[in-house]
């Protein structure tokens, strides 16, 4: 049920957001169709990084150069952060991620509205 309720609320979301931009724009269905456009790939890019930063893609490039630092830094400051699991990680990624379903349905849901928005625009 809760996964209803988020896919219905970001069903709903883009179009309604739209609606109000329309309201003070010019009243024509063009008009419309463009902004659903604009709402939906901006969501869709912020969808989109949430999604890489849920996903960990990013963890072995911060690994990467976190290894680095410490490896540069003088003894005297590596005996300081021996012990410290940020400045000196044992492994690049995590085990297991999760990410959340808003974000998924978000996404999905956006890149329809994406889709459907061009294919309109084609028809008219």
């Amino acid at each position: 049920m809760k996964n209803l309720t988020t896919y219905l609320f970001w069903l709903l979301f883009t179009p309604l957001i739209s609606f109000v931009f329309w309201l003070f724009s010019s009243h024509h269905l063009i008009q419309y169709i463009n902004i659903i456009f604009y709402v939906s790939i901006a969501l869709l890019i912020i969808f989109f990084i949430i999604l890489i930063i849920q996903e960990g893609i990013l963890d072995p490039t911060s690994y990467g150069f976190r290894r680095l630092k410490y490896q540069l830094s003088k003894k005297k400051h590596q005996d300081t952060l021996e012990h410290d699991t940020f400045f000196k990680p044992t492994q690049a990624k995590k085990d297991h991620y999760f990410v959340n379903t808003w974000i998924k349905a978000g996404f999905n849901l956006n890149l329809l509205y994406f889709i459907f928005s061009i294919a309109f625009s084609f028809m008219i």
